[in-house]
């Protein structure tokens, strides 16, 4: 439900925002310091939204920093669950789930420098470059770890018989469905000849060489 009102306030900022800039509002607000002023106001809206984003996952992205760091076992599953695809073991998946890690604080900290420039200047004194730069930054560096999650290894599947780091894992519930599987794997197969018997209680006399 906060996600879903994040999503409303944004896109209604946003398009406002995008009706200012763009002059199809001119009718609506004929004076500059009017446009100016909703212009301003929409901005700031914006700029604290996504910043109050950044506040709220920023914590979980640190926290996945320090799992890399550790690379235990119970932190190799969790990151595989977050950044894999399946779950599973990719080659060099340390490296590549740095890069994504890595990407995602540069998006972070790009919106906190936003959000400085927007309360420290006001619009006239605004350093246009700097706020260029961070839009940039903010907008590309999720939008690349995106793309390197889908297009690197860690977005495709690979058929690894043996993984070291996994045969670590192994806990005592996957211990205890091993032997439960083994009578499924015969539950298919043809019956014995001792299966096969059974006791017939009148026997009749079908003949023989005797007769």
């Amino acid at each position: 439900m906060a996600l879903f009102v994040w999503i409303t306030c944004v896109a209604i900022s946003g398009a406002i925002l995008f009706l200012v800039m763009t002059g199809m509002l001119n009718g609506v607000l004929p004076k500059k310091s009017q446009r100016n002023a909703w212009f301003e106001i929409n901005n700031q809206i914006l700029n604290a939204l996504f910043t109050l984003m950044c506040l709220y996952q920023h914590p979980k992205r640190f926290y996945h920093l320090v799992l890399l760091i550790r690379w235990k076992p119970n932190d190799i599953s969790r990151l595989r669950n977050l950044y894999c695809k399946n779950g599973t073991y990719k080659p060099h998946e340390w490296t590549h789930m740095l890069v994504v890690v890595i990407l995602l604080h540069v998006n972070c900290f790009a919106q906190y420098a936003l959000c400085a420039l927007n309360l420290g200047y006001k619009r006239s004194e605004r350093p246009a470059i700097g706020v260029g730069i961070c839009i940039s930054f903010a907008i590309a560096a999720p939008a690349v770890a995106g793309l390197y999650t889908i297009l690197s290894p860690l977005g495709k599947d690979y058929d690894c018989d043996t993984d070291e780091e996994v045969q670590v894992q192994i806990t005592g519930s996957q211990r205890q469905e091993q032997p439960r599987e083994k009578p499924c794997e015969n539950k298919y197969s043809f019956a014995s000849k001792d299966q096969q018997r059974f006791v017939e209680n009148r026997p009749k006399w079908s003949g023989g060489i005797l007769d």
